[in-house]
């Protein structure tokens, strides 16, 4: 018992008030995950887009509302999309963000809010959320490589769900980096202040290879390149986000895949 209360002890300052993310203020808010495009002349970005009211309610027709924010998380852009009912379909971010003369970054983030929080969802007291996926495509490559929602990130609102930490946290990324692949690791900040992150490549004698510190800013993503590796290595992310899971970009020769580690 005693033991029990000891562990129970040195958890507090991990879990007392941390949770991953938070609770909307708003009963009716829709929320989405901070996902993140890229467009350039090497990156085009999709997204799979489905009715998702509809499932709930088939009557009428349903919109999404669109924001976007550069590679600072500064808002630039938002439009709104119609939705055609249950049918799936491929949302070409370049193609939304052609209206702009000239883009204020090659990648940022972007989050998608439905229109419309049906009656069924709002009386469960659960808040509907888009955790969708996002493809990628790399040059001329003929097939996308597709990541999945990461995080209930942020609400209708603009507000910013998740949590921090009272402690510096370690993120181990669940993926050997290997020699002869590049690497580009991306990380969005959805909490509402600014977050130190702490980015190491180290080999599994303990040694560190790379490392490289940055501040990210509110709905900021940034992008850690990681390419000469000698020797197998592990990705160890360190800051006060509760869950610093990253995507990660892998290049093999003009080939790239994309996942969450």
């Amino acid at each position: 018992m005693i033991n029990g209360l000891i562990r129970k002890i040195r958890r507090a300052p991990w879990i007392l008030g941390q949770k991953i993310t938070q609770m909307p203020n708003d009963p009716h808010a829709v929320i989405s995950d901070l996902f993140i495009w890229r467009c350039s002349q090497d990156w085009n970005t999709y997204f799979e887009l489905l009715d998702l009211a509809g499932l709930f309610d088939n009557k009428g027709r349903h919109q999404v509302k669109v924001v976007f924010f550069d590679d600072r998380g500064n808002q630039f852009h938002q439009e709104f999309i119609d939705l055609v009912g249950m049918y799936r379909q491929v949302l070409n971010i370049s193609k939304v963000l052609s209206v702009l003369k000239q883009l204020p970054s090659s990648y940022g983030t972007f989050c998608v809010f439905h229109q419309k929080s049906p009656n069924e969802v709002l009386n469960s007291e659960v808040f509907l959320t888009e955790r969708g996926y996002v493809g990628y495509q790399y040059r001329d490559a003929p097939l996308r490589s597709y990541v999945h929602g990461n995080l209930d990130a942020i609400d209708n609102s603009l507000t910013p769900l998740s949590g921090a930490s009272l402690l510096s946290r370690t993120y181990n990324l669940q993926y050997l980096l290997e020699v002869g692949k590049q690497y580009e690791i991306a990380l969005t900040n959805a909490s509402a202040s600014n977050k130190e992150v702490e980015f190491k490549i180290v080999g599994f004698d303990g040694e560190t290879y790379i490392k490289e510190c940055a501040t990210l800013r509110s709905k900021q993503a940034f992008v850690f390149p990681v390419k000469g590796l000698l020797n197998p290595s592990r990705l160890v992310i360190k800051s006060k986000m509760i869950m610093a899971r990253p995507a990660v970009f892998c290049f093999d020769s003009d080939s790239m895949d994309v996942f969450h580690g």
